[in-house]
């Protein structure tokens, strides 16, 4: 990346140690680089998406770029050469749908059953480009996300695509996880899911457990491979995430925030079905 933007005079390259999570802040004096930049490639092993440091910079004018845990090969070849344009077209419709609606209920063929109202929240679409001042993207990530009002989400979820953290990556068994009132109670499975319940107690934050977002992957070149990006916006998934939701409009504050990908969903938006199996029907 620093050789690729040798014609630009004013280009910084800041370094810092690994954070511990997605969403941690970064020491202060990147925050600072970050806060007088006019554009950021965030090229992290952990996202900073989530980061109150990348919030301040955006606000501030900043054009950020997530390139959180990329690999040459992501360069070459795969979803970062689909058409981000027509795709874009597809998660401006996604937007419209999900805008000034109430339920949301998410099934799955094995057994996924979660109920929440998203009344009052925006869509929050993310098209995989940062044209603008002020705007983040995380290419090639494109989807389309709402957020569950605190206390409404209930149900059954099984976790059987990813969760982009170094300890977990691609599921291979499903992570059953229990939820009431938008909170994580339980959490059942094989090893990965001992794994899961781990790590959301090791971090020590009873606000982790709260899940917000709702994402609809919608890059039909990206595959699930255990790298966050590609997994949020992998066509034909869905993800929840616990943890931070401010980004989303919620209300919930962590330094964490950690994305669930399942596969092949069922979504009914009041009652209208938006996704058949992992398609949309829009």
């Amino acid at each position: 990346m620093w050789d690729a933007l040798e014609s630009y005079p004013n280009r910084s390259l800041v370094m810092m140690s690994e954070r511990n999570m997605h969403g941690e802040q970064p020491p202060q004096c990147i925050a600072a680089a970050m806060l007088s930049a006019d554009v950021v490639f965030g090229c992290t092993k952990f996202s900073l998406f989530h980061s109150q440091a990348r919030k301040d910079a955006v606000l501030n004018g900043a054009r950020f770029i997530n390139m959180v845990d990329y690999a040459t090969e992501m360069m070459e070849k795969g979803a970062l050469f689909c058409d981000f344009e027509e795709v874009g077209k597809i998660c401006a419709k996604v937007a419209d749908i999900l805008r000034n609606k109430d339920i949301c209920r998410i099934t799955t063929e094995n057994g996924t059953d979660f109920t929440c109202s998203i009344k009052g929240r925006n869509p929050f679409a993310q098209f995989g480009r940062s044209l603008t001042p002020g705007v983040s993207s995380s290419p090639p990530d494109i989807e389309c996300a709402t957020c569950a009002v605190e206390g409404t989400g209930n149900g059954v979820v099984y976790i059987d695509g990813s969760i982009p953290h170094p300890l977990l990556g691609l599921i291979t068994d499903p992570i059953k996880l229990t939820i009431k009132d938008s909170k994580i109670v339980d959490i059942e499975g094989g090893k990965q899911a001992e794994t899961f319940a781990r790590l959301l107690e090791s971090f020590n934050d009873p606000n982790v457990y709260y899940i917000g977002e709702i994402g609809f992957g919608l890059n039909p070149m990206c595959s699930l491979s255990g790298r966050m990006l590609e997994d949020e916006g992998c066509g034909g998934t869905v993800h929840l995430a616990c943890g931070d939701n401010v980004g989303f409009g919620g209300t919930i504050s962590s330094p964490y925030h950690i994305d669930m990908v399942f596969r092949a969903p069922t979504v009914y938006i009041d009652n209208a079905c938006i996704v058949q199996d992992g398609n949309l029907c829009i």
